[in-house]
């Protein structure tokens, strides 16, 4: 029975933003798969329709530029496909058991299966199991789903979980925010949240049994209280807090297209871009430049690579929206971003597998076409390409003849083109801490502190269990970070962020304090960021920095970034 009195709860702040509205509590839908005359013609034609569903819903999120939601179901809409799920079922169907039998026990094994694996990405894979045998089970019971697109009030979405699925087709104006018991601040919904721009508390215990739809709920997505009911005294709190928060975003307004400084020191603010709304997006919000144009979207998804003309016009498109310079990253393949016409032998490609630089030994082709594409768009604005997973100086040395080569390749074909600077991204420890020797033979550094802090912590970030080690602000990160730094510039080079630190407002603050050139965040970010570097003391940025780096842990560095703001 649900009280009536108010109820505080705790969760991981995951989306920043405050807001108090009405409740709308999203059940879990289980239903018993019925039993049949003919269990696996009926099985066949769900997994076809879910297929199909998922493939629908992944366009449907992809026309509406929400590409973290797309990239998610077109994974699970391969997994549908995938012939260990459908040749398990049927075996134990034809071994006696009912369809439900079936699809109940495979979906444990497989999901056990991936869990117990020691590879952190296989077994976050048991999750988009568990959301793919939901769908047959809805499509085989005629059950209906949650259709958030029949939402109607704004209100703060409250659940155990909500998939990928549920948000395809969401309509970002009549969603407050998200609140699950479960996920991290790297889980899908954190995601798909701040790419909507609503606030999101993940990792929530028992919230949807403690709430009923349409009553009142505050959450802040940065601190990640949520209160249910709050009496007059708590909405009072939470009201301050969200017209702090509103201040602070319409103070940030002001810096569209405006430069910031820590003293005399530049500090540029560029946008990571990974579709053409985004590009709007960045243009709309003033960044300066791009930092991060991942490439992945135009590899992923489908059945082929995309040819050298498709990836010419979209280069070409985002390196003439910009007066300032746009990074151009070669695809990134691998660990949460498969693509199913790479195959590196017949296993999974996790986090530490064949990636960037070893990879693109293997795919020559691949790496070749995009070059071509990359050099011949570097034509048309001020390009630069950025290589990533990069691990040692034999590779910088090899990758840089091959793309020479592919230049004079052009040449000889009379096509217009231009090597621009080439930089790469510092995400394996290994690379900053020989940062030296690399910054004497790139143009520029973009540290990835996305990886370089699952990397130096050894705790892989699509792993929910170790949410509490992804914190960037880390000091051994950290620490990185000013290694990269100082060698950048003791070689006259750039170097910029690119991960989810630049855009924490502690990060950006204590990254500008190391002397990062640039800090390149989502378009949502870009001038919130830029208020935060424009509000540090120049006069006491170095003390700051200083202490960051001997702090105990990333709750200390927070601590004395929030002591030093003012």
């Amino acid at each position: 029975m649900t009280s009536h009195s108010e109820t505080r709860l705790v969760g991981t702040g995951a989306a920043t933003g405050v807001v108090i509205g009405p409740a709308l509590v999203i059940a879990s839908v289980k239903a018993e798969i019925p039993q049949s005359d003919n269990p696996l013609g009926a099985f066949h034609d769900a997994i076809g329709a879910v297929q199909s569903k998922l493939a629908d819903l992944q366009q449907q999120a992809r026309n509406a530029g929400r590409n973290e939601a797309a990239e998610v179901l077109g994974a699970q809409a391969q997994m549908a496909a995938d012939p260990m799920l459908i040749d398990t079922i049927t075996a134990k169907v034809n071994g006696g058991a009912t369809l439900e039998e079936a699809v109940t026990e495979t979906t444990a094994e497989i999901s056990a299966m991936f869990a117990a694996i020691d590879d952190p990405y296989i077994a976050a894979r048991a999750t988009d199991v568990a959301e793919v045998t939901d769908h047959l089970r809805l499509w085989l019971t005629g059950t209906t789903g949650t259709d958030l697109a029949t939402i109607t009030v704004p209100s703060i979405l409250l659940a155990k979980e909500i998939t990928a699925a549920e948000t395809a087709s969401l309509d970002p104006k009549l969603v407050l925010g998200f609140v699950t018991e479960a996920g991290g601040p790297t889980s899908h919904v954190a995601i798909i949240a701040r790419s909507l721009g609503v606030a999101a508390v993940v990792g929530t215990p028992h919230v949807a049994e403690m709430v009923r739809s349409g009553e009142t709920v505050a959450m802040d997505g940065t601190t990640g209280d949520v209160v249910i009911r709050p009496n007059p005294e708590s909405s009072n709190e939470f009201n301050a807090r969200r017209q702090n928060h509103l201040a602070m975003q319409q103070d940030a307004a002001q810096y569209r297209g405006q430069k910031v400084y820590v003293g005399e020191r530049a500090v540029a603010v560029p946008a990571n871009v990974g579709s053409r709304q985004d590009v709007e997006l960045a243009i709309s919000e003033g960044a300066d430049g791009i930092g991060l144009l991942r490439t992945e979207f135009l590899f992923l998804d489908r059945n082929n690579a995309p040819s050298e003309q498709e990836q010419y016009e979209f280069y070409k498109l985002a390196a003439s929206s910009f007066d300032a310079t746009v990074v151009i990253r070669t695809f990134d393949i691998g660990g949460d971003k498969p693509a199913s016409y790479i195959q590196i032998g017949n296993e999974e490609n996790p986090f530490l597998g064949v990636r960037g630089a070893r990879l693109y030994a293997q795919e020559t082709t691949l790496f070749a076409s995009q070059i071509r594409a990359i050099l011949r768009a570097a034509t048309h604005g001020d390009v630069a390409l950025m290589l990533p997973m990069v691990s040692q100086l034999t590779e910088v040395r090899e990758l840089r003849s091959q793309i020479t080569a592919i230049a004079s390749q052009l040449s000889a074909e009379q096509i217009a083109h231009r090597v621009p600077p080439i930089g790469v991204m510092v995400e394996v420890p290994a690379l900053a801490l020989v940062a030296d020797a690399i910054a004497a033979e790139v143009d520029f550094f973009s540290i990835g502190t996305n990886d370089l802090t699952q990397y130096t912590l050894a705790a892989d970030r699509t792993n929910g269990a170790l949410d509490s080690l992804q914190d960037p602000l880390h000091p051994a990160v950290l620490a990185l970070c000013k290694l990269t730094a100082d060698a950048a510039h003791r070689h006259n080079i750039t170097v910029s962020v690119c991960g989810l630190a630049a855009a924490d407002p502690a990060g950006a603050a204590v990254l500008a304090a190391l002397g990062i050139d640039k800090l390149s965040v989502s378009a949502r970010f870009v001038n919130p960021t830029k208020s935060v570097i424009d509000a540090l003391d120049p006069q006491t940025a170095n003390t700051i920095g200083n202490q960051a780096l001997a702090a105990a842990s990333a709750e200390e560095v927070r601590e004395i970034l929030a002591a030093g703001a003012h």
